[in-house]
């Protein structure tokens, strides 16, 4: 007879499909596959936890399995969910993110602690801070949340980015704070600020060619640092000598492994 997770038509329910992809991603050596597969087809179902942790016995309806099984597909493909998502959360913020722009890593928050604690001291400061390469806006943006004092540039050479960036502050109402420039690092920089902050392409050439397909899927402008991963991030030294005032403070994210040579 037909199996009991069966109804009509051989329809699925919301809890099967979610356990089968969660063991396809696994044997796609994909980490956290029951996370992977439930947030999609939640992005499938257009639900949130609560909804979805209610509906496991439901009948999964015909459109949003096939929604799910091609969101699937992409993912298998190498696509990074965030992409498939169209959203990534940073600094506890939610930001728009697509292929034009690189998709913000937990460990660039530290970027923004930094940022933060150079401030705790001085409240009343009102600062003039640039993020060098911001992408989809979000170290910009969450320095902007934290610190309602501070004029922000955002530059990036992108204009493809920038979009993304000003979807970004205004779905985080900082249009007014967060002015962005489409320019060569610092180039467009009319007045010295107090700080530079950055998450430039540190990634060798080398590295890049052999990462994972869902790095390869980023845009290579924002990895790419060269031969030794430190062109970017040389050139924008030497231009910050006549960008930043005195006492400024400039942050920037580089590999564990460059800490130290002669850059």
């Amino acid at each position: 007879g037909p199996s009991p997770h069966y109804g009509r038509s051989g329809a699925m329910r919301v809890a099967e499909w979610w356990v089968r992809t969660a063991k396809r991603l696994r044997r796609h050596v994909i980490a956290d596959a029951g996370i992977e597969a439930e947030v999609l087809l939640r992005h499938a179902m257009d639900m949130g936890r609560a909804d979805f942790f209610a509906a496991l016995d439901d009948q999964l309806a015909t459109p949003q399995k096939e929604l799910a099984d091609r969101l699937l597909q992409r993912r298998m493909a190498g696509e990074p969910l965030a992409y498939i998502l169209g959203n990534r959360e940073f600094y506890g913020l939610d930001f728009c993110v697509n292929p034009s722009v690189l998709i913000p890593r937990q460990e660039s928050e530290l970027l923004i602690d930094a940022v933060l604690e150079h401030y705790k001291e001085k409240p009343d400061q009102e600062p003039m801070i640039v993020d060098v390469g911001t992408g989809s806006g979000a170290i910009a943006i969450a320095i902007a949340s934290r610190l309602p004092r501070a004029a922000i540039y955002a530059t990036d050479s992108s204009h493809e980015a920038l979009l993304v960036a000003d979807v970004n502050r205004q779905r985080h109402s900082v249009t007014d704070r967060v002015h962005l420039l489409q320019c060569d690092l610092l180039e467009a920089l009319r007045e010295p600020v107090d700080v530079i902050v950055s998450n430039p392409p540190y990634l060798t050439t080398e590295e890049l060619a052999r990462a994972q397909p869902e790095i390869r899927s980023e845009p290579p402008q924002a990895l790419d640092g060269g031969k030794d991963g430190l062109d970017i991030t040389r050139r924008l030294l030497r231009q910050a000598r006549s960008h930043l005032r005195p006492e400024g403070l400039m942050v920037v994210e580089i590999a564990p492994q460059q800490v130290g040579p002669a850059m």
